[in-house]
């Protein structure tokens, strides 16, 4: 039995004396709900910042209305998908709750994606409307062509010549020529609210099912950390078509009646401008983005006292401590590193900002539980290691069409997550690396994370990356693919000679590439599967 008394226990401030939600209504039974009730409760507060565009709460609202109206004629129902290949805009707010207040499940798709793959996507989800982006428009006409299921096209228009005479309509002239009257519809808070695709870096995509009550729950927590404060302005960089930026910034901060300053993408040289210019206090990025923040700008050429960047959080990746560090030291920010997966809202463990623990990913985010497990669904004692496995109300409703891969996931309640660590006796959680990614060496398992955590603290290395090469006579040898910051200024042997003291012999990589740089997917994720791949 864990003895879980000596975890550690967060202040959390309850909702109902919370500044930023005083006078604010703090139930709801869906998504759709919260947006139509701040929007009457706070009207003329910014929900968007955008270039040069304000959107007020009650403006958003009055969109999706429009948005809602125009997918009720094409008969989109509650149940329905409705998807979206945008860049980041605030058109992905009024289509999305456009559909959501129909009861309908808003569909991200990547916009990275190909005609095949998008191809796989429509025949998957069987959207009724897609709305895409002029700039996505080629490779999703290819798609529609690969596809059986043809839903109805909108394209958001943005200037992009593209040749394709594909959509029905365009959003412009929906917004223009529909009404904006209300039109919620009543649901329940385990209705399905989103379907987001899984990066499908361990094979085809899997659409994972989010429901109102997954969704509300983070809202919950992430107000009841009490890190937000009224007026606070969150900027997001990270695609839209990401767990991150909807699950974990868009719907919370509504829920707290705040601020979102979207930009299309993230931009080394718009970084601190858009800081400065609209005041943003949170920024949500990825180690790769603060590593070159980090490395790139002078801190003498920023205006700090307009800067009111408070917190920096960072995910998808573990962050280097000496990344941490540096940041707050070079910057006076703070950073706090988090962890999450899309079939979990997105966040599991947030940091706490202790110096002493900045090398774990936190410990359990508010409402949720987080352990580490066997094979057989057992606790496991503190300092093991095992699959980290999530329980509670942010746990997805399942992968759409994949029974299976739903049950293999979900048991006894508890999401296995793939990804390898331990936690220690005050609950702080640290990831050794994905099931899957673990090298077998002889019989020997070897988790990349125990390999990578050393070599981030030498000072010529940028970035790495350990992955398992095959070996007929071992099964599998350890292989590093490293990203250096002066290339040539280190050889393999100097990088084994350096982990010798640090790691047991067997884990020490055989084999060392020195990159320019590596694959990722758009969220800045090093895709360790195509790593393998490179010869």
């Amino acid at each position: 039995m864990i003895d879980k008394s000596k975890r550690l226990m967060r202040e959390l401030v309850p909702l109902e004396k919370l500044d930023t939600l005083t006078g604010k209504r703090l139930a709801f039974d869906s998504v759709a709900e919260m947006l139509v009730t701040r929007a009457a409760e706070i009207p003329d507060t910014p929900l968007v910042l955008y270039y040069d565009e304000v959107v007020t709460y009650a403006q958003v609202n009055r969109r999706a209305n429009r948005v809602a109206h125009y997918l009720k004629s094409k008969g989109v129902q509650k149940g329905d998908i409705v998807s979206t290949m945008i860049l980041n805009s605030p058109d992905i707010y009024y289509t999305m709750f456009g559909a959501q207040k129909l009861g309908a499940v808003a569909g991200a798709i990547n916009y990275m994606l190909k005609g095949p793959e998008i191809a796989y996507v429509l025949e998957d989800a069987k959207p009724k409307v897609v709305f895409v982006g002029s700039e996505y428009m080629v490779d999703f006409a290819s798609g529609l062509a690969l596809s059986r299921h043809k839903p109805a096209l909108v394209e958001v228009v943005t200037g992009i010549d593209h040749g394709q005479a594909v959509a029905e309509t365009t959003l412009k002239e929906v917004l223009a020529n529909y009404p904006d009257h209300e039109c919620l519809v009543p649901q329940a808070p385990d209705d399905a609210l989103l379907l987001l695709y899984s990066s499908g870096t361990t094979g085809m995509p899997k659409g994972i099912l989010l429901s109102n009550r997954n969704q509300l729950c983070i809202c919950r927590g992430r107000a009841v950390l009490g890190t937000t404060r009224p007026g606070d302005v969150m900027m997001i960089i990270l695609p839209m078509f990401h767990t991150n930026p909807l699950c974990v910034w868009t719907y919370p901060f509504i829920f707290q009646g705040l601020t979102l300053c979207i930009r299309r993408s993230f931009s080394p040289a718009d970084f601190w401008p858009s800081l400065l210019r609209y005041g943003v206090t949170i920024v949500q990025g990825v180690p790769a983005m603060y590593d070159y923040i980090y490395n790139a700008v002078d801190p003498q050429t920023i205006d700090h006292g307009r800067l009111k960047l408070r917190l920096a959080h960072s995910g998808a990746a573990p962050m280097p401590v000496r990344l941490i560090e540096g940041f707050k030291e070079k910057f006076g920010v703070q950073v706090i590193d988090g962890y999450g997966l899309t079939e979990a809202c997105g966040v599991s463990t947030t940091g706490t900002g202790v110096p002493a623990n900045w090398n774990s990913i936190g410990t359990a985010f508010p409402g949720l539980e987080v352990e580490i497990m066997d094979d057989a669904n057992r606790i496991l004692p503190y300092g093991q290691r095992g699959e980290i496995c999530v329980k509670g109300e942010a746990v997805m409703l399942g992968y759409l069409n994949k029974p299976e891969a739903t049950a293999e996931s979900l048991r006894d309640g508890w999401l296995h997550t793939g990804d390898m660590g331990y936690m220690d006796e005050k609950g702080y959680v640290y990831i050794s690396g994905r099931l899957k990614e673990m090298i077998n060496r002889g019989g020997e398992n070897i988790y990349p994370r125990e390999i990578e955590i050393p070599l981030e603290k030498h000072p010529e290395i940028a970035e790495v990356a350990v992955v398992g090469m095959p070996d007929a006579a071992l099964g599998e040898r350890v292989r590093a693919c490293i990203v250096l910051k002066r290339p040539g200024s280190l050889t393999a042997e100097e990088v084994q000679a350096y982990l010798r003291d640090k790691i047991a012999k067997y884990k020490i990589p055989e084999r060392i590439d020195f990159m320019e740089r590596f694959p990722r997917n758009p969220t800045g994720k090093v895709l360790k599967q195509a790593l393998k791949k490179i010869q």
